[in-house]
């Protein structure tokens, strides 16, 4: 008896299991997608508008009719911004919630950490911003719809020198993954161009007084300051660099391309230039009814976290349209993905899981910004 029991007992666990994996991520009605990302803490703006444009593009989705007639459902979890919260949102989407696949809306820190966790358990992830090259190594259930910082250090430094001829450029960088592995790339490709890095102070998130690192960088006599930060401190940095009497070039990253960098810089942000993935004046179609649709919904233009988060969302969706609810199948259709029109450019994946897109550069002019080119450089 004891026997059969246990004989019986195991069956019945292995047959849950397996209806359990098999089914993972849908029910009779929908198919689950997971977030995760700074929903409270210093980022939470960034996090929210990454959630709601994800929420967004599967919203339009179940509005003509879902997916083989199931609609979707996404899962948001907050991440606070912290790597150890993002591991535990991660592990209850994907071994409660059993999503079939992840939109990655946090920065570095965190996607550092659970790509790891993501790649082993098989669940295909998209990141939408974070651009840290370690995020998509390791395996192939990590895609990445923006290009990494490396590239963008790359860009801002060609533009930099071959093009505004600037040939000593001080640096302020935040001191965590995004300022290094961006500054990194430019001061390494600024310096082979023939630039010189006039002085570097890498500064920290919250940070609000720049005064004194301004005045070393006064100090130092550049021709530009290249800004590598989120728009808190970077409209903080521009005011401060106007109130010490820095009056020079102002180059800057992503982190510049929120509708906050505007209101908190105000006119000291008149002549930015940084590089970005996304601007709301693109005349494209899909452009266009994004801007539209997010305008109908928040009152406002969407930024850069929105239209990569709307993209990475957008990936996944084709993809379970073509390949199923499978893990497996559906992270060979997102790799797959080739010239998918996204909000922030023509998306094809590279064999290192890369998106192929070029980079942007806008600048601020009569306080908004204004589009100049777009260069592809991976």
């Amino acid at each position: 008896m004891k026997k059969r029991y246990s004989v019986g007992l195991i069956f019945i666990l292995v047959f849950s299991l397996l209806v359990g994996c098999s089914g993972a991520g849908q029910n009779s009605d929908t198919i689950k997608i997971g977030w995760f990302g700074p929903l409270t803490g210093p980022t939470a703006t960034d996090g929210i508008h990454s959630r709601d444009a994800s929420q967004l593009a599967i919203d339009q989705v179940n509005a003509q009719g879902g997916i083989n007639g199931k609609k979707l459902e996404l899962i948001a979890v907050d991440d606070q911004g912290k790597p150890e919260e993002a591991l535990k949102a991660v592990q209850k989407l994907i071994n409660s919630d059993r999503v079939v696949s992840i939109i990655d809306g946090a920065y570095s820190g965190p996607s550092k950490t659970v790509a790891p966790k993501v790649q082993k358990a098989k669940v295909p992830m998209v990141a939408a911003y974070v651009v840290h090259p370690d995020v998509t190594k390791g395996g192939d259930y990590v895609n990445r719809v923006i290009y990494t910082g490396p590239v963008q250090g790359k860009a801002m430094a060609d533009y930099a020198v071959n093009e505004l001829k600037k040939k000593n450029i001080a640096v302020l960088y935040v001191d965590i993954d995004y300022g290094k592995s961006i500054y990194g790339s430019f001061k390494e490709n600024a310096t082979q161009m023939g630039a010189k890095i006039a002085i570097e102070r890498s500064f920290k998130m919250g940070d609000k007084n720049f005064n004194s690192l301004l005045t070393a960088v006064k100090s130092a006599n550049p021709d530009a300051l290249y800004i590598v930060g989120y728009y808190n401190e970077s409209s903080a940095i521009v005011k401060q660099a106007k109130e010490v009497g820095l009056n020079v070039q102002m180059l800057g990253v992503d982190g510049f391309d929120s509708p906050k960098y505007l209101e908190l810089g105000k006119e000291n942000t008149e002549g930015s230039i940084f590089t970005t993935s996304f601007y709301t004046s693109d005349e494209r179609e899909v452009v266009q009814q994004f801007v539209k649709a997010w305008k109908e919904k928040h009152d406002t233009d969407p930024d850069m976290l929105s239209s990569q988060s709307y993209d990475a969302a957008k990936v996944i969706i084709e993809a379970l349209k073509k390949a199923g609810t499978d893990r497996e199948k559906l992270a060979k259709a997102i790799s797959e993905t080739k010239d998918l029109e996204g909000t922030s450019g023509k998306i094809t994946f590279g064999p290192n899981h890369e998106v192929i897109k070029p980079v942007i550069f806008m600048t601020v002019k009569d306080g908004k910004f204004q589009y100049i080119k777009s260069k592809l450089y991976n």
